[in-house]
């Protein structure tokens, strides 16, 4: 069964390229670090395995996002999985699914495959949205409020998306006044350093007008700037809403730190050059 006839926003992972068989070698090497790692610590060999597992898949879709944020530079995306490592490894900061949902938010905004998304895919966001702002934060909803209506908004628009928009805006203040409030928290000099960090670095990823290189995996066309904009306008609201709040899996903010952080820093070493392995 051709799996595209389903979601329009699957990007199969192809081997030929250097840059994707670089990316796989490193969530094996991840996956036996973090394994080991965790073994170290006179945990049994079992819950070792699945911190590894964990561990390697979110290095993946720390480069699987930056991808979708910075689409012209192959390697740029590798930028936030070196400064991933720590956090990942030693500190055991495994956030699967917020980061699952972050990247299918992405790719519904930006269209990298060029292609809008197909109820499949608006229905298993829908779901996984659903899902994480019951359990832990109405910022889930909320965000994908935000994603849903820019989505049915820009070029192209797919108008079914402002239906789920209000859908998931009704979910997320549901949510708050269920008791799945979320306050703003006192945050340390270290995170306000942090923070200041990651938008004084971002923020001319963002202002960047030149029309992408980059062309949708389905169509061939160049992808839109102003909707890839919109997806890193929406990666940088997210961090700041999840440094800035309590919340208990609030880990998600240093991996996306590492993602805005480690594009920029990209930006200002390399600059707009063209880098391929």
């Amino acid at each position: 069964m051709d799996i595209n006839r389903i979601t329009s926003i699957n990007r199969p992972l192809d081997p030929a390229y250097p840059t994707n068989r670089l990316i796989i070698w490193i969530f094996v090497i991840v996956l036996v670090v973090a394994s080991l790692f965790h073994l170290s610590l006179n945990n049994t060999i079992i819950i070792s395995m699945i911190y590894g597992i964990t561990g390697g898949t979110s290095i993946f879709l720390v480069w699987a996002i930056s991808r979708e944020v910075d689409p012209d530079h192959d390697i740029a995306a590798f930028v936030p999985v070196i400064l991933s490592f720590i956090p990942v490894v030693v500190f055991g900061i495994h956030p699967v699914l917020p980061l699952l949902w972050l990247l299918l938010l992405l790719r519904i905004v930006d269209r990298s495959t060029g292609l809008k998304a197909r109820p499949f895919d608006t229905i298993s966001v829908l779901l996984l949205s659903l899902f994480l702002t019951y359990q832990l934060t109405w910022i889930f909803g909320i965000i994908t409020t935000t994603a849903f209506f820019l989505d049915s908004r820009a070029s192209s628009p797919n108008q079914i998306h402002l239906v789920a928009s209000i859908l998931m805006l009704v979910v997320s203040v549901f949510s708050i006044f269920e008791g799945n409030s979320t306050a703003i928290e006192d945050i340390t000099l270290i995170e306000i350093t942090a923070l200041l960090s990651m938008v004084i670095l971002f923020i001319p990823s963002i202002l960047d007008s030149r029309k992408l290189k980059s062309k949708g995996d389905m169509t061939g066309e160049s992808l839109d700037t102003l909707r890839v904009k919109m997806g890193k306008i929406l990666l940088i609201v997210t961090a700041i809403l999840f440094l800035l709040t309590n919340v208990g899996s609030a880990n998600l903010w240093s991996l996306l730190w590492c993602i805005a952080t480690g594009i920029g820093l990209y930006r200002i070493l390399i600059g707009d050059q063209t880098v391929k392995l």
